[in-house]
């Protein structure tokens, strides 16, 4: 009976054990499975990448992110960190379940994207911009963050588009009001964040060789409060449309 007892507990104690070693066993695989997997995106993202830039990307933001039209932004020479924020919103925007329709979608990317609070109507959205967001959040929906940072990397190294002329605006007013602001209108230079020239840093986009047309409509939304940049909404309160067109000129003309 003793002896039978014995037995038993060294049964038991051997399943224990062999069940405890084959739940590390998994738990380990598990863990490696789940590192080898997102090892195995990190690779495969450059690729991933270069792909979507040729064959989705380049459709709106041109081939090696020029784009041609001043609709859409250039991204050639952009900071990768820009781009990944900018990604990241989109990408944040589509897993909303409250932006199922297009109204609903134009206000929660203003709360999601802009800060704002204010009901903006969807119809009263300028040009064809929800149009380009709701494009925007269908194409970041699945992108995973190895591939956000691989494509930031691939637009950030591209060549930067050549400084352009033709723009409307005084270009030497744009260039003074850049690079040493207007006292008289409270504003400081834009150089002190956007760069000495116009290169942009971290978060801070680069301007040098943006469309004029995309820079002056996005300083009329900053101003209007469709988009919500506090500190610039402050600083470019009292400049009027002239000033706008003049510094885009300026800023496009810059390589």
């Amino acid at each position: 009976m003793h002896n039978t007892m014995k037995s038993g507990f060294r049964i038991a104690a051997a399943i224990a054990l062999g069940l405890g070693v084959a739940l590390a066993s998994s738990t380990a695989l598990a863990q490696e499975e789940k590192t080898s997997g997102h090892g195995l995106a990190e690779k495969l993202a450059p690729e991933r990448a270069a792909k979507l830039a040729g064959q989705w990307c380049s459709s709106c933001h041109g081939r090696g992110g020029v784009s041609v039209a001043p609709t859409f932004p250039i991204l050639a020479g952009q900071s990768p960190e820009y781009i990944v924020t900018e990604l990241m919103d989109f990408h944040n925007l589509s897993q909303d379940d409250r932006a199922i329709t297009h109204e609903t979608m134009f206000e929660q990317w203003i709360t999601n994207i802009t800060g704002l609070r204010r009901n903006y109507r969807y119809e009263d959205a300028p040009r064809n911009e929800p149009r380009a967001w709701d494009f925007m959040k269908g194409v970041a929906r699945d992108l995973d963050m190895p591939t956000m940072k691989a494509l930031a990397d691939y637009y950030s190294k591209q060549t930067p588009a050549p400084g352009r002329g033709g723009a409307e605006g005084d270009i030497a007013r744009g260039k003074t009001l850049f690079q040493e602001g207007d006292a008289g209108k409270g504003l400081i230079a834009c150089q002190m964040c956007h760069g000495p020239d116009a290169k942009g840093q971290g978060p801070i986009p680069r301007l040098a060789g943006q469309h004029a047309d995309y820079v002056k409509v996005q300083l009329q939304f900053i101003k209007s409060g469709l988009r919500n940049v506090e500190q610039m909404q402050a600083l470019i309160a009292n400049l009027d449309d002239n000033d706008f067109a003049a510094v885009a000129a300026y800023v496009q003309s810059l390589n």
